[in-house]
């Protein structure tokens, strides 16, 4: 396995393995916000949209719309670019899903059902 090369372009070549991938992590990302959200009866406001399990669900929701246009550039144009969009990309992809698997846990830490977190 060419672990470096699933380092940098881990998010990229998931997306390639299956087009939906990125889809289906947004949907889990975003989901355990919503469960969340409900557990500590907070109001869907603008304020759910700024937490990171939304925030890297929709930028994985992008990312896969951006990768699946790419593919059909590069198949049309298939001369061996160098991807730095990926490059800059994939930290930022870890970084924001890291960061909401973290806020999600530490949000389910310090829920109680029903009752909101202050």
């Amino acid at each position: 396995m060419d672990l470096i090369g699933w380092l940098f372009f881990g998010p990229a070549k998931l997306i390639a393995l299956w087009q939906w991938t990125g889809v289906a992590i947004a949907a889990v990302l975003i989901a355990c916000q919503v469960a969340l959200h409900l557990r500590n009866a907070r109001p869907f406001d603008l304020q759910f949209f700024r937490m990171a399990p939304v925030f890297a669900g929709l930028l994985w929701l992008i990312f896969n719309g951006y990768e699946v246009q790419m593919a059909v550039i590069a198949a049309k144009n298939a001369n061996g670019l160098l991807r730095i969009d990926l490059m800059v990309l994939t930290p930022i992809l870890y970084v924001l899903t890291v960061a909401a698997v973290v806020s999600a846990l530490s949000q389910w830490r310090k829920s109680e059902p029903g009752h909101p977190v202050k």
